[in-house]
This record gives C-alpha cells, structure tokens and sequence, in this order.
C-alpha cells in the first residue's frame, strides 16, 4: 500500500513539474496569497532559528570529526594488531599492498565480521 502511494505522489509530482499543463497549475498555486503567506512565515522563522542552528550544527561537526578522527586511529591500531598475528590473508593482504589509497590516506582491505 505504501509503495502504491509512493508511486502514485510521485507520479503527481513528474506531472506538475514535466508537462507544460502542470507547471502552469504549479505557478497558480505558487501565486496564491495564501502560499505566500506560508512562505513568509517559513522564512521569517528560518531566519530567527538560523543563529542558534548554526553554533548547534558547528558544535555536531566539530564533535563528529574528532570521534572519527579519535577513532579511526584507533580502529587502525586495533585492526592492525588483530590482522597480523589471526588471519594470514589479512596480514597479507598488508604485506603485498593491498591497500586502496584515496588521496593521502590509506585504506585497509575490509575484514569478514564474526558471525554472531
């Protein structure tokens, strides 16, 4: 059912935006008085909010980078440690270069995860 409306919405919006009929009835729409007045509430709003939103998305940014940052030297140590001396084909793959480089950092090949 789900699927179905998905398919049907969306079939709705490659109408208003594809044909020549439903881009005028878009432009009518958009023209409304009411829509506009929607439209200026959305962004007198956005405009009040953006201030406080921009120090909370600055502070997520700065606390994600330094978790992956933390954390990807650390998984590499691990990953390292527990390639080498457990598996031959990790460590081999090590050994023969199979890394994959993307700019200035390297990548390890991908380990199977335990099954559980």
């Amino acid at each position: 059912m789900v699927k179905k409306f998905v398919f049907l919405a969306g079939m709705g919006v490659g109408y208003l935006v594809g044909s020549k009929g439903g881009r005028e009835k878009l432009m009518q729409l958009w023209k409304d008085p009411k829509v506009q007045d929607t439209v200026s509430q959305g962004t007198d709003w956005a405009k009040e909010k953006a201030p406080g939103l921009q120090d909370k998305v600055t502070g997520a940014a700065k606390d994600a980078a330094s978790k992956v940052t933390g954390s990807s030297s650390g998984s590499d140590s691990a990953s390292a440690t527990a390639g080498s001396g457990s598996s031959a084909a990790g460590s081999s793959a090590g050994a023969s270069g199979g890394y994959t480089s993307g700019g200035d950092h390297k990548m390890s090949p991908a380990e199977p995860q335990p099954e559980s």
